[in-house]
């Protein structure tokens, strides 16, 4: 018989038949989400693409060849099967990035693939492609006695008919590091560290500091831009039609087609994102490519948020 085990991620509580390693398990009534264990979900045939995606406005689907299919039900409800040999914590990789981000979409959050960090009471999104060093900017950050929000999945509450300031929901307490950057900010080794997949040296880094289960309001974000030529780390902020762009073009939706949740979806979701850049700085932030100047990376980061706060106040 499964066991099945609560645990809690951007303001949810997930009721898994997988145990999901990087959360830690909670003790609670009812669930906002059950991860259900099941057959029949997984289609005949293998598809040319990995992953591969059909999402419809009712139900989204998506299957891993190293894992199994997964079908977002409703809002609820997530059925999993898996492959034969495949882990528990192969499945929480994906469960808790893009099809969480579904789910949450499916409640009205907008998801960012992105970091953040909290400084001072208010939160830094980290935005950028593969590789660019968002968790790096955000290991950097934590070295430097800053809080985490979450890592990977930027899940913002805003309602584009409300003065509410938007917030950023807590997510859980792990980054993805590659090992030059472990080393660079000589973080300690734990005993939940895992690597994310056999072929990749990427780790599923453990945070020692727990994050906080409360929102935090924006403060500003930053696409991150990691170049050679860059011989000292500068913000400089972007036009509303750039950072507009830069937020659409860093969503989640936008990794599987933003109208595949429907026409009505998409009109919210490019509101939200208007909402979101009418409310908050976008900055591009050039990096350099030296690891041994992190230091003044994070000094522009919190340069920057600073000016933000007292420009807020």
């Amino acid at each position: 018989m499964t066991k099945r085990r609560d645990y809690k991620a951007f303001g949810l509580v997930i009721r898994s038949d997988f145990a999901l390693d990087v959360l830690e398990p909670v003790e609670a009534g009812d669930a906002d989400v059950h991860v259900i264990r099941s057959t029949g979900i997984i289609r005949d045939g293998s598809p040319s693409v990995d992953p591969y995606f059909d999402m419809n406005a009712d139900r989204q689907y998506m299957y891993w060849r190293a894992i199994g299919g997964y079908l977002i039900r409703d809002d609820h409800t997530v059925l999993v099967e898996t492959h034969p040999g495949s882990s528990d914590h192969l499945v929480s990789q994906a469960l808790l990035g893009l099809v969480m981000s579904i789910i949450l979409e499916r409640r009205k959050l907008l998801c960012l693939h992105a970091s953040a960090i909290n400084i001072a009471g208010q939160a830094a999104i980290f935005l950028g492609d593969k590789g660019a060093g968002k968790s790096t900017t955000c290991g950097a950050m934590l070295a430097r006695g800053y809080v985490p929000v979450t890592d990977d999945l930027v899940a913002v509450e805003h309602s584009v008919d409300s003065d509410r300031f938007p917030v950023i929901r807590p997510g859980f307490s792990c980054m993805k590091l590659w090992p030059d950057t472990i080393e660079a900010l000589a973080l300690d080794t734990h005993s939940n560290d895992r690597l994310i997949h056999p072929q990749t040296t990427k780790v599923q880094k453990h945070m020692p500091v727990a994050i906080p289960d409360r929102s935090v309001p924006v403060a500003a974000a930053f696409v991150l831009r990691r170049d050679s030529g860059v011989q000292q780390t500068h913000a400089i902020r972007l036009p509303a039609h750039e950072a507009l762009q830069m937020v659409l073009r860093y969503t989640f939706m936008a990794r599987y087609g933003e109208s595949t949740l429907g026409r009505d979806h998409l009109k919210l979701h490019m509101r939200r994102c208007a909402g979101l850049v009418a409310r908050m700085p976008v900055y591009a932030l050039h990096v350099c490519e030296d690891l041994g100047q992190l230091d003044d990376l994070t000094d522009e980061i919190q340069r920057v948020v600073t000016t933000e706060q007292v420009a807020a106040v």
